[in-house]
């Protein structure tokens, strides 16, 4: 199974996904280029901004509604 397509499946179960679940569980280097070829592939990927417990920015990953777009 490719990266892209565990993320994917990751995300269609309702989890959402950051850059260390992609590392750690994934062994995903790079994240934003997975993202970028799932949305190339027409996939509804959203980002949410948020603040850890240090006040560092790190961005959340899901599927948004409807997961699928037409290209």
């Amino acid at each position: 199974m490719s990266q892209s397509t565990e993320m994917l499946s990751h995300m269609k179960r309702g989890k959402r996904l950051t850059r260390l679940i992609a590392l750690y569980e994934y062994r995903v280097q790079n994240i934003t280029a997975r993202i970028r070829d799932l949305r190339i592939a027409g996939w509804n990927i959203k980002t949410d901004k948020k603040r850890d417990a240090h006040n560092a920015i790190y961005a959340e990953y899901y599927l948004g509604k409807p997961h699928k777009i037409a290209n």
